[in-house]
């Protein structure tokens, strides 16, 4: 696929961090009756898949009912592209998911086949509160419970498991997280996106500082993997006042083949960028000078080469400008990545056809816009001084300033040269 397909496709899933795909929901479980003594509820910890919205891993409950023989798999991931008005609520930030029950062999083949991980972490609560479990799971499948505005932060598959135990536990598995966590979500995003350069940027490139204020152990939890940490180490006082550990066991359920560990930490990925970014300067300025001195085939290729540049930096720009704008996108409000590429970039694609035939108006008007973006780049790099300015958008300065700088010294060089032929002549 390439880049410019890329780009596109990966911009329709950029809250949609980590999901399953749609999938049909059985019956609601009628079973009932059963004492707490006859459940099991376990936690469902799946490894990272191969496509992209499965980068994240995924959350899910295992209940299983040893007097009826059943066993259900809860999963709050949950959405469907034949619901009414899909791509309309997609777009504008308005996910609905849903929580359903699939059966748990079935559900458990399915991550199989696809290679990734699960691990199982089988809870020590007392038959009260399993029966509490498996009753609230029961009516939260409820076709009158079961959607949820979805937040690929706040409100996903993982955050709704870790609040309902923490229901289920009177809040102290609340109280016991509010201690530091251990890194920003933006953090947290990128050690999931190291694997692949151009997503890890897009995805850096859309949203804003938000992502990079301190959070809480408690927060982190919007990712499965720190939810199974978190829980494994969580203690709880029960009904009898006696402290005990949440989770009595832990097993691997099937070892996933052939599949790179998760980084440790978010990845240094500006160093290729400001490489990228110099290049692709380098290349504006020897285009100028072969443009300027009439090289044979120059002006074709310097028109290329700014179709080429409105559509990898220009569409994001005017993607981020509208999600910014007019959609319930939050984490893609008040971003300064839009002082580097916006919808103005998207322009270079008219007026790179425009310098391919030649046109007057293109000529006269290019130089202007690379001037008008090289001065807001200057602007944002100022603005970086005060600590409002706090987004961590260092890949998207190093990758889109270096380009913008040499473009407008490139379109000053090439109209210098122009006025002085013109002089002469």
């Amino acid at each position: 696929m390439n880049l410019p397909i890329r780009l596109l496709a990966l911009v329709g899933f950029v809250i949609l961090l980590y999901t399953l795909s749609s999938a049909q929901i059985p019956p609601e479980d009628k079973s009932s009756g059963s004492r707490g003594d006859n459940l099991v509820i376990k936690l469902v910890t799946i490894g990272p898949g191969d496509d992209f919205t499965s980068w994240w891993g995924h959350t899910a409950i295992i209940v299983e009912d040893n007097k009826f023989n059943v066993s259900r798999f809860y999963n709050y991931g949950l959405f469907s592209f034949e619901q009414e008005n899909f791509v309309t609520n997609f777009a504008m930030g308005r996910l609905i998911f849903w929580v359903g029950a699939w059966n748990t062999s079935d559900a458990l083949a399915h991550y199989v086949s696809l290679n990734r991980e699960i691990r199982f972490q089988i809870l020590d609560l007392s038959p009260e509160k399993r029966v509490q479990v498996a009753t609230m799971l029961a009516t939260n499948i409820r076709p009158e419970n079961r959607e949820y505005l979805y937040d690929h932060y706040r409100d996903n598959c993982s955050t709704r498991v870790r609040d309902l135990f923490d229901h289920i536990l009177d809040g102290q598995f609340y109280r016991q997280t509010q201690i530091a966590g251990t890194m920003t979500f933006r953090e947290h995003t990128r050690r999931h996106t190291d694997r692949d350069f151009i997503v890890d940027w897009l995805l850096m490139f859309l949203m804003n500082n938000t992502i990079d204020q301190e959070i809480r152990r408690w927060d982190d939890m919007f990712l499965p993997e720190e939810i199974e940490q978190n829980i494994s180490d969580f203690s709880y006082k029960d009904e009898s006042g006696n402290m005990r550990e949440l989770v009595k066991s832990t097993y691997t359920f099937f070892h996933t083949k052939d599949r790179e560990p998760l980084p440790v930490g978010a990845p240094a990925h500006w160093p290729i960028g400001l490489t990228i970014g110099l290049l692709s300067g380098i290349l504006a300025i020897l285009g100028g000078i072969g443009y300027s001195r009439g090289v044979k085939y120059m002006r074709q290729l310097y028109g290329i080469f700014h179709i080429v540049i409105g559509i990898i930096y220009g569409i994001p720009g005017l993607i981020l400008f509208f999600m910014s704008f007019f959609t319930d996108h939050i984490v893609t409000y008040h971003n300064e990545n839009l002082l580097l590429a916006n919808p103005f970039t998207f322009l270079f694609i008219p007026f790179g056809v425009g310098i391919i035939l030649n046109n007057a108006f293109s000529l006269k008007w290019v130089p202007t816009l690379w001037y008008f973006l090289c001065g807001l780049n200057i602007i944002l790099l100022i603005l970086k001084i005060f600590p409002v300015f706090d987004q961590q958008n260092w890949l998207s300065i190093s990758l889109i300033l270096p380009l913008n700088l040499a473009m407008a010294f490139s379109w000053n060089r090439i109209i210098k040269i122009k006025r002085t032929e013109n002089s002469v002549g």
